[in-house]
């Protein structure tokens, strides 16, 4: 089990590469930062004639994750991951049950913090299969759907 999740899509294009990315570049507010910021196109980021690395536009979820695109004529892939700036956030809220044991362990003693350990485990369970997939899994849902519908993709498997 991977701490952060990942996705990687084969996919094929209906049209020739460079079509779409020229779909791709009019729908994109170009940027070397990866960053949230209100635009009326769908993504920002990078695209070039090799590939492309943008993350929606969406203000407040929409760099959660961050598309890789690499292709060649009408193939290509595609990899979905976790914005850095976000897995430190979750990395610092998944630090927060180990907090909570080392807080109760000092002020209650060894036997206590032990007996709650079953609890705190669980809650960091809960922060990494609630908040961490769920958030990734429809944030990713969403940017892919996007990413289908502008690069005209026809074909994508996940790998």
């Amino acid at each position: 089990m991977k701490l952060f999740p990942s996705k990687t899509f084969a996919t094929e294009l209906t049209s020739d590469y460079s079509i779409s990315m020229q779909n791709l570049k009019s729908n994109t507010d170009i940027t070397d930062s990866l960053t949230s910021k209100h635009t009326k196109k769908a993504f920002r980021g990078q695209v070039n004639e090799n590939g492309f690395k943008v993350i929606s536009s969406e203000i407040g979820r929409g760099a959660v994750c961050v598309f890789i695109g690499n292709f060649k004529e009408k193939t290509g892939e595609i990899e979905v991951r976790m914005h850095k700036a976000f897995k430190v956030m979750f990395s610092i809220l998944l630090s927060y049950p180990f907090i909570g044991f080392g807080l109760i362990a000092y002020n209650q003693g060894i036997a206590k913090g032990l007996n709650l350990l079953p609890i705190l485990l669980i809650g960091l369970l809960v922060i990494r299969f609630v908040f961490i997939e769920l958030s990734f899994r429809f944030i990713s849902n969403t940017g892919i759907n996007k990413l289908t519908n502008i690069l005209t993709i026809k074909e994508l498997n996940k790998k």
